[in-house]
């Protein structure tokens, strides 16, 4: 670290304020622990501001929102780059870890620990902080009515998905101020436990010794005061920048094995559903209904609804969709998606440390989303749907379930699929097996002493949900275990 750098101390560096890092930075800090967090994004009162407006695109999201996934077919895919993290910007949807994929973590990547009663108990414990709830029977807008009747319609069970959501619970959750996120829940126990919050900070390399101490991490700071770089030496360092920028820091710095090797995504593709009835689905909750299969890791549900977005999702075959555009309040956007069965790679640039991710597509993930896909149209026409607009490049509107089997009931190439992703995992998987795993069971880097990783980039596969919940419950149950196993360790 150059002799012109600024330069700060404190016991524990947290990088990164999403989802494992505002736990993480909570925990620590009301233990008595000095917590320093950096963020690479900025801090903003999303109180003010509709999460998924253009606005908050290029305020909130990095790279405004537009930060693909490379391969033979790319993938679009978001994630939030501010004070909160994802955690500003995502559906609030709230799932515990699946027991089936705990079981296969425990049994492939010989996690330690990792009882099921006590991530029970720590889920309720966040549950509780964050006033995870569900919505009054009855209360549901028309688009989660529709998706629910249609559910029924096909004899599928039709659960709610929990929220971490404030104030009306069938208002959108994209509101000014209405997801319970980190920068409301948290963060501010972080802060008033002692620790302190640098937003515009990002993480450029860490420093470390050939004995496994990291000594120091390099940061870029960007405020009022312009721009300068700070050296910041502390006794441990949790990095907690999300599956993409976690690995693509540490390759940068020079430590990289099994980190970035191994990176799963959940993909997504997307269908415009067209009723008979006004839905305004702008105005409602994004539709709360999902139906999974634990089996096929095969999942539908409902997406977020912008005329915007629903514009993305009529381009594929724009000069035949146009003309829906004009009734969109009638309309409604779902997906299917599936647990990704292939594997992608994070890499970080040369000289700018930037990263670069890759994925790469099993046939069985072509041939589980077809099958969602059809599954999808079969929910949606038994809801009322009458015309619906697939997510793919030659297949035209459909009205009705005959012509949806007809025009799916073949292989769909990836490359024709217009697809997404919200939820990525696994690039630094945990566990004890140091052939596959990056981070022990815990989360502290292999080979390393006072250096860990604290978010979805752990994950040994993807779970098959919305990761955030398991994100947040392996970075207290880790914490926790930092605490009671380091030098002041408060003992809970």
């Amino acid at each position: 670290m150059g002799s012109d750098e600024a330069t700060l101390k404190t016991e524990i560096l947290v990088i990164g304020s999403g989802a494992g890092g505002a736990v993480t930075a909570a925990t620590l800090a009301e233990a008595g622990r000095t917590v320093l967090v950096v963020e690479e994004g900025p801090a903003f009162d999303t109180e003010t501001l509709v999460t998924n407006s253009p606005q908050a695109m290029q305020t909130l999201y990095r790279n405004a929102g537009l930060s693909p996934i490379l391969g033979t077919q790319s993938i679009a895919f978001v994630e939030g780059c501010c004070v909160g993290g994802s955690t500003e910007i995502n559906s609030a949807f709230w799932h515990r870890p699946p027991p089936g994929a705990v079981q296969r973590w425990k049994a492939l990547y010989d996690v330690r620990d990792l009882a099921d009663e006590d991530l029970k108990k720590i889920c309720h414990e966040i549950e509780t902080t964050l006033g995870v709830s569900m919505s009054k029977l009855g209360s549901h807008r028309p688009s989660s009515r529709v998706f629910k009747n249609g559910l029924e319609s096909v004899g599928a069970p039709a659960l709610e998905t929990p929220r971490m959501q404030r104030g009306d619970l069938s208002a959108s959750q994209f509101a000014p101020g209405a997801k319970c996120s980190m920068a409301r829940s948290y963060l501010p126990r972080a802060k008033q436990a002692g620790a302190t919050i640098l937003p515009g900070c990002r993480a450029t390399r860490l420093h470390y010794r050939d004995d496994g101490y990291v000594t120091g991490v390099s940061v870029a700071q960007d405020d009022h005061n312009g721009h300068r770089t700070l050296s910041i030496e502390a006794e441990a360092v949790f990095v907690c920048g999300g599956a993409i920028q976690t690995p693509a820091l540490l390759r940068f710095s020079g430590i990289k094995r099994n980190i970035g090797d191994s990176l799963r995504i959940q993909p997504m593709l997307k269908i415009a559903a067209q009723f008979e009835e006004r839905l305004d689905s702008h105005l409602s909750v994004m539709p709360v209904y999902q139906l999974r299969d634990p089996f096929t890791g095969i999942f539908l549900g409902g997406s977020v609804f912008t005329p915007g977005f629903l514009a993305m999702a009529l381009s594929d075959r724009w000069p035949e969709n146009e003309a829906a555009l004009k009734d969109w309040r009638y309309m409604a956007i779902y997906y299917t998606a599936c647990g990704g069965t292939g594997q992608g790679s994070v890499r970080a640039f040369p000289w700018t440390g930037e990263s670069v991710a890759r994925y790469v597509f099993s046939p069985v993930d072509g041939y589980n989303l077809r099958i969602g896909l059809v599954r999808l149209c079969e929910v949606l026409f038994a809801g009322g749907a009458r015309r619906l607009f697939p997510g793919l490049r030659r297949c035209p509107p459909l009205e009705s379930l005959r012509e949806a089997v007809d025009a799916l009931d073949r292989p769909i190439p990836m490359s024709d699929m217009n697809l997404s992703t919200v939820h990525i995992s696994s690039s630094c998987p945990m566990g004890e097996n140091e052939e596959r795993c990056a981070v022990d069971s815990f989360g502290r880097v292999h080979k390393f002493y006072n250096l860990y990783v604290a978010d979805a980039s752990i994950i040994p596969e993807a779970p098959g949900v919305n990761p955030q919940g398991t994100v947040m419950t392996l970075a207290l149950r880790n914490a926790r275990h930092f605490l009671n196993h380091t030098k002041g360790s408060d003992t809970h």
